[in-house]
Order: structure tokens, then sequence, then C-alpha cells
């Protein structure tokens, strides 16, 4: 089954983590410490990546080294 739009951009999100973590050499719990957020909420957003903030994202980018690839290339724009 093909995924959606938005399951397609959560597993972007959960990349762009992961990738934060390896290039620091970070643990769940290195990372939670390194972004000012509580291990639970860390957890609790990882399993639900449509949870995380703007600014949580920026600083995954900003660890990641890269920005969050994504988006639907046929969406309109505002």
């Amino acid at each position: 089954m093909k995924k959606s739009a938005y399951q397609r951009h959560e597993d972007e999100v959960k990349l762009l983590i992961h990738e934060a973590k390896v290039r620091n050499n970070l643990t769940d719990e290195g990372l939670a410490k390194r972004i000012g957020m509580p291990l639970s909420t860390l957890r609790n957003r990882k399993a639900h990546p449509g949870r995380y903030r703007l600014d949580d994202l920026w600083l995954f980018e900003q660890l990641a080294g890269r920005p969050l690839r994504g988006g639907d290339t046929n969406a309109q724009t505002l």
C-alpha cells in the first residue's frame, strides 16, 4: 500500500532525527539534553513526529547539517 503524504513527511522527520543523532554521536538521552527537551517528550514526539514544533525541527536540521526534505512537489502554493 502506498504511503500517504503525511506518512512520508513523518518518515523524513524520523530520518532527520536519526542523522542528527549519528552525526553528533548522541543517544536519545543526549539529544534530549542537547535540545533542552525532556526525554519523555522526545520519545513521545518521535513516536508521533507530527507533534514536533518548528523550532524543534530547526534544531534537528542544524544538528543533522541539512534541511528537512520532503514536501509535495504537486502542492499548490498559497
